[in-house]
């Protein structure tokens, strides 16, 4: 492939197409197992089988462009077919992931992909939550929205980092004027959905970055730092008093 993926990047990826890293849902006491209500079980069943064949190929360790190329052009067709399956933007989006490093994914060259992945992602989230006031969701509702919370939630702090370090993001102009802590507190939220649909990358993530936490933190870390530089005072007096 052109692009070759970090370490840590290969590793989130590879936890997110998992299927066993999101199958715990996250409160589902209806019987309904398809992703939107408006779907038949025997059309949901079919088009569900489809898409597990288009993803078979990326089930090997090592894929070339071509492969995963072809994959994300068969899911476009699934999507083209079936504009209201949500499992499918989501698939699509980690699938792009494959094509481009995130260190790169946010430059003027990869603008295109970067803001395709991102649009995914959010249509996906959109169609696969659920519509009623309860919230409750269904097994493959939770582990479709598990998946992407937790997956952009790991694009937006690349972002946040961009941001922080005056890099220019490209691809993602709903966060042009954002600062690096207010898209570091969306990206909290997102592992924090994530978590709860039954991603545990999305809860430990959520609990790293949450910002009351790590403000929290700050001010025992300051704290501390006060105590030890009065510790160091009183000390000094005391010695002066001895000497003296």
């Amino acid at each position: 492939m052109a692009n070759s993926l970090s370490s840590r990047d290969n590793l989130v990826l590879q936890s997110l197409f998992d299927p066993e890293a999101s199958s715990a849902p996250a409160a589902d006491k209806s019987p309904v197992t398809t992703s939107l209500p408006h779907f038949t079980e025997h059309i949901f069943s079919a088009v569900e089988q489809r898409e597990h064949s288009i993803l078979q190929p990326l089930a090997n360790e090592q894929q070339s462009r071509a492969v995963v190329e072809s994959v994300i052009y068969k899911l476009s067709q699934l999507i083209d077919d079936f504009p209201q399956y949500a499992s499918a933007y989501v698939n699509r989006a980690q699938a792009s992931r494959l094509l481009v490093d995130v260190e790169v994914l946010f430059s003027s060259e990869h603008a295109t992909e970067s803001a395709r992945i991102f649009d995914d992602l959010s249509r996906g989230i959109e169609l696969a939550t659920p519509s009623d006031s309860s919230g409750s969701a269904s097994a493959h509702q939770s582990k479709v929205l598990a998946t992407a919370y937790t997956h952009r939630g790991f694009l937006l702090l690349k972002v946040a980092d961009m941001v922080k370090n005056g890099r220019t993001v490209h691809g993602v102009k709903s966060l042009a004027t954002s600062s690096a802590a207010d898209i570091e507190e969306i990206a909290s939220e997102d592992f924090a959905r994530g978590g709860r649909y039954g991603n545990p990358l999305g809860k430990q993530m959520a609990v790293r970055t949450n910002p009351y936490a790590k403000m929290c933190g700050a001010i025992v870390k300051d704290a501390l730092q006060q105590e030890i530089a009065a510790s160091k005072s009183q000390y000094n007096i005391l010695s002066v008093g001895a000497s003296s």
